[in-house]
């Protein structure tokens, strides 16, 4: 089997078991001493912050699809482009795009790069403030007394 298969294959393992789940799906993709870093936060994590992490995620939305994967594999790991699908209990679909930068050895993922697209997140924030403006402006109507 070619390094660039082995890579696609571990790579889908990894995005097939966060889908499901899978916690220990996923900690099979890694090595024991992978960390993570995300560019949110800017912080490195562990292998175990990071299965607790997902195990604690699992419940927190209806669904969650990593769609769109466009995975380009080198030497010694992957890189991999996506949308993230959450749909919340409530219903509500929220689209995440992202990029995964992988260091694989012997066949395990070692480090792990997040890159979210973070101005979603301030599209979202903008556009919930301005619901919350909207609600409060609607009451401070309802008070008003009819005009005379």
């Amino acid at each position: 089997m070619t390094v660039d298969t082995t890579h696609r294959r571990l790579c889908h393992a990894l995005f097939d078991a966060l889908e499901q789940g899978d916690v220990d799906g996923v900690d099979a993709c890694y090595a024991p001493d992978m960390t993570m870093w995300i560019n949110v936060s800017g912080e490195t994590i562990t292998r175990e912050a990071n299965l607790e992490a997902v195990d604690k995620g699992r419940g927190l939305h209806r669904r969650r699809l990593y769609n769109d994967r466009n995975i380009n594999s080198f030497d010694d790991g992957f890189v991999v482009q996506y949308t993230t699908h959450v749909v919340t209990h409530d219903g509500t679909e929220v689209p995440l795009s992202a990029c995964l930068v992988a260091e694989v050895r012997d066949a395990r993922i070692t480090k792990l790069f997040e890159y979210l697209d973070t101005t979603q997140f301030r599209s979202r924030a903008r556009s919930k403030k301005a619901r919350s403006k909207k609600t409060e402006s609607e009451r401070t109507e309802s008070r008003q007394p009819e005009p005379t």
